[in-house]
Order: structure tokens, then sequence, then C-alpha cells
């Protein structure tokens, strides 16, 4: 009887904690969508214009569609390369490393991932940015500074979940393949396909950290409403705005619901992109399965 009502406890405040979760975000998003609806009516399809002068007087304007490129720019950018760093490490750590290597690697991985963003952030703006100056480039924060540090963040969280993927990968899988006389290479794509749903899920879990990381772009990418020619040049990505203006505007303009827009775009973004994660997660584990 005490292990029954003990079950039906947890069950009980399992689901609670489940509804409630789920009760936060469904406030969190018809909260921002409430105070952009603004910005939807009066600006319409503006708000996808290039021009982002929020404080003019006679005609502001408030198109956030150079930024949205920048954000989008910059994420695949450093996101692909954080792809194949992070894979590469990770097979080397999980088929080429010494024990003794493969714990102390990890080890650094566990202590990086601990960093806070604001901290890399003063190490783009004190260290990169001065090394960017000595190099002769016209602005110490720019693009290549911010997928510089963006990568530092992001890179131990894909070697460690790709890491743990390829370990999961049953033996006896191996062993078959070595045993059919299947060379190294072989090998690794065998595992590489068993362990597909955990990398596609690190990756995209990447990208999604990118794309919605505010304190290093506010720090280091720049700050200038520009598209990005090169990599050198100073950009300003959504999250960067929304991050430095809205504690400056009126609560209730037109310029405060326009940053809500960015917000609820930002949001969206991210919910969307979990969402098929997951899905496209459960579409390779029955592929896998057969």
């Amino acid at each position: 009887m005490m292990k029954k009502t003990i079950s039906f406890l947890f069950v009980l405040l399992t689901s609670l904690a489940a509804v409630a979760v789920a009760a936060a975000l469904f406030a969190i998003v018809f909260f921002i969508f409430s105070e952009s609806i603004r910005a939807i009516r009066e600006v319409g399809f503006g708000l996808f214009s290039p021009n982002w002068y929020p404080v003019w007087e006679t005609e502001p304007e408030f198109g956030i569609g150079t930024m949205l490129l920048n954000s989008l720019i910059l994420a695949v950018w450093t996101s692909v390369w954080v792809w194949i760093l992070g894979l590469g490490v990770a097979i080397y750590l999980h088929r080429y490393a010494s024990n003794r290597e493969r714990e102390l690697m990890l080890r650094i991985l566990e202590y990086a991932s601990g960093i806070p963003s604001v901290v890399l952030g003063l190490f783009g703006v004190l260290i990169l940015g001065n090394l960017f100056l000595r190099l002769g480039a016209w602005s110490a924060q720019n693009f290549l500074n911010a997928s510089i540090v963006l990568s530092i963040l992001t890179l131990p969280f894909m070697v460690s979940l790709t890491f743990q993927s390829l370990e999961k990968v049953p033996r006896q899988l191996v062993e078959g393949a070595i045993s059919l006389g299947a060379k190294d290479f072989a090998v690794i794509q065998v595992e590489l396909k068993h362990a597909a749903p955990g990398i596609v899920n690190a990756m995209l879990s990447v990208f999604n950290r990118i794309f919605g990381e505010t304190m290093i772009v506010l720090m280091v990418a720049g700050g200038a409403n520009m598209l990005v020619g090169s990599f050198l040049d100073p950009v300003r990505p959504l999250t960067a705005t929304l991050g430095s203006e809205i504690g400056e505007v009126a609560a209730g303009s037109l310029h405060y619901s326009v940053l809500f827009f960015i917000a609820f775009l930002v949001l969206s973004g991210c919910l969307i992109l979990n969402v098929l994660t997951n899905r496209i997660t459960r579409r390779l584990e029955r592929w896998i399965k057969g």
C-alpha cells in the first residue's frame, strides 16, 4: 500500500510539473506575441526591410531584415565549423585516443562547457579584439571575432554529445563489421550510422544555441546594422539588438513592440527547431531499427 501511494504521488508531482512547464511556456509565448501585435499591425512587412532607424523623429524605420540575415549567416557559418571540428574530435576520442588522453580531454571539455558566456565575451573583447587590431582589422569587434567566441562556447557541447552517441553504439556491431573485414573507415561509417540520431540532435542543438546567444554577440559582434561583406565587418544580429535596446525604450511604444516582435521571432525559431530536432531524431531511430 505504501509503495502504491509513493508511486501515485510521484506520478502526480511529475504530471503537475510537466503541466506547469507547458503552461509557463505557453504564457511566455502568448505574452511576447501580444506585445508584438502593434508592430505587426502598424509596420507589417516593413519589419523585414533592411533599414533600422527607430529613433528618427519624422519617419522612424523598424526594418530587421539585415539583422535577421546576419543572425542566420553567423549561425550557419559558425555551426558548420563546430560540427566539423566537434565530429572529428569526438571520433578521435572514441576510436584512437588512449584512456589517459580521453579522460584529460573530456575533463577539459567539461570545465570549458561551464564557462559563462560573459567571460567568453570579455576574452573576445580584450584578447581577440586587440589581436585583430594588430593584424590590421578596421574593427576589433567583428563577424569573425563573434564566430570564434561562439565556436569556443558550443564546441564542448558538440564534442561531448557526439562522443556519448558513439560510445552507445553496441560493441557487437563494431566487432561484426571487423570480422567481415571492414577497415577503420568502414567501421567508423557503421558507428556514425548507428549514432546518427544523437549526432543530429547535437548538431541542431548547437545551431539553436548559436542563433539564440545574446551576450557574446552583444559584446564582440560590433553592433553595426550592415550586411556582412567580409569576416572583419562589424555586424548586429537580432539578439544583440534586443539585448541592447529593450531596457532603454518607452514601454508601450512602437519601438518597444518591434523589440518584442524580434523576441517572438527568435523564440519561434528556436521552438520550431526543437520540434524539428525531435521529429528528425525519431525518424532516424526508426530508420536504424528498420
